[in-house]
C-alpha cells in the first residue's frame, strides 16, 4: 500500500501532458503533495485526512511541466514537494531528485547514497512509495540488468527516460511483474 500524505482542507489540482501521459497534480498551496498517472481520483486517494480537492491554479506548475515536456529536463527540481516517510525514505527521495536527467542509477546505488548501501529493498521500497513522481524523480532508478519496474507500468518509464535520453529496452517478464495496485509507484 502507498504511504499517504496528510494534508488537511482543501487542494487544487490539474491534470497535464507529459511525457509517459496525463500526469494528474495535487497540490496544497503550490507544494506538490501527490501525482498519478492514473487520474486525479487515484491521486487523491493516495491522500490521508479529510481533504477535498478542486480544478485550481497550478499556473507554476503547469509552467514547469509544459517546460519538461518541450524540453527543459531539469525544470522539475524547481516544484517544492511534500512527502510523509521516516528518515531513509526522506533521504533516499532527497537522493533521488540529485539524479539529473538523462543519468540513472540504481537501487544499489541509491541504497548507498541515501546512507545504507546493504538497503537495496528498502530503496525499491522508497520508490514504490514515492507520492509525487516524477518531480521526485524514482523513473530514473533502474535494476542492475535493465528497466526495472515502475507503479505506473514500465511502459511509463520507459517514456520518461527516452525523453530524457536514456533508453532501455523492456523485457516482457518486467511487464509481468510489474502489474500492482492502484497507487503504488
Amino acid at each position: 500500500m502507498a504511504a499517504r500524505a496528510s494534508t488537511p482542507g482543501c487542494l487544487s489540482f490539474g491534470v497535464f501532458g507529459i511525457p509517459g501521459g496525463d500526469l494528474a497534480v495535487i497540490a496544497d498551496d503550490g507544494v506538490v503533495v501527490s501525482t498519478s498517472f492514473r487520474g486525479v481520483a487515484d491521486a487523491l486517494e493516495r491522500i490521508t485526512g479529510d481533504v477535498r480537492a478542486e480544478p485550481g491554479s497550478l499556473n507554476p506548475i503547469a509552467a514547469v511541466l509544459e517546460r519538461y515536456a518541450h524540453g527543459d529536463l531539469h525544470a522539475l527540481e524547481e516544484v517544492a514537494v511534500r512527502q510523509p516517510g521516516g528518515p531513509f525514505r526522506q533521504q533516499a527521495w532527497a537522493r533521488m531528485r540529485q539524479i539529473r536527467a538523462g543519468s540513472v542509477d540504481t537501487y544499489a546505488g541509491l541504497a548507498a547514497r541515501a546512507g545504507s548501501p546493504r538497503a537495496c529493498r528498502a530503496a525499491g521500497t522508497a520508490c514504490a512509495m514515492n507520492l509525487v513522481a516524477p518531480f521526485v524523480p524514482c523513473h530514473r532508478i533502474v535494476a542492475s540488468d535493465g528497466i526495472g519496474a515502475y507503479g505506473y507500468g514500465v511502459h511509463v518509464k520507459a517514456a520518461l527516460l527516452a525523453h530524457e535520453g536514456i533508453s532501455m529496452p523492456i523485457r516482457s517478464h518486467v511487464d509481468a511483474r510489474n502489474s500492482r495496485t492502484p497507487g503504488s509507484v
